[in-house]
């Protein structure tokens, strides 16, 4: 069998189909993550004031732990889109998951609560 050519020109774009698909991933995980910052930017900014005021954390340190947990979290968020794209890949064929996708999203916002949460026990402890 002869190797591929390494100077050949690259290959065509993938079909529509598969880029409407990709598109229509992107668009439906970045619409739930402004739902996702939503949600925890209340139990956030509510664990901040409480590191401040129970821990004497100064507020310059809350900023940018806060900043820091902000952007923490939404890359542990781009575990939920990668997630269903290998679904997707693995089970079924690159068809949408149906509910899968608020499933996989629902078990990330659990998660990130629940992390929130931990620390914010440690202050009252």
């Amino acid at each position: 069998m002869i190797p591929p050519n390494p100077y050949a020109p690259p290959s065509a774009p993938p079909p529509a189909q598969d880029r409407a698909a990709l598109g229509e991933l992107v668009r439906g995980w970045e619409k739930l993550r402004l739902l996702y910052n939503g949600i925890l930017l209340l139990p956030g900014t509510g664990v901040l004031v409480l590191w401040i005021t129970r821990q004497h954390l100064p507020l310059p340190a809350a900023i940018i732990g806060g900043i820091l947990v902000g952007i923490g979290a939404n890359i542990a968020f781009m575990l939920g889109p990668l997630a269903e794209l290998y679904l997707r890949g693995l089970l079924k064929n690159g068809a949408p998951l149906g509910k899968g996708r608020l499933l996989i999203f629902s078990a990330g916002l659990v998660i990130s609560a629940g992390v929130f949460v931990i620390f914010g026990i440690i202050p009252l402890l």
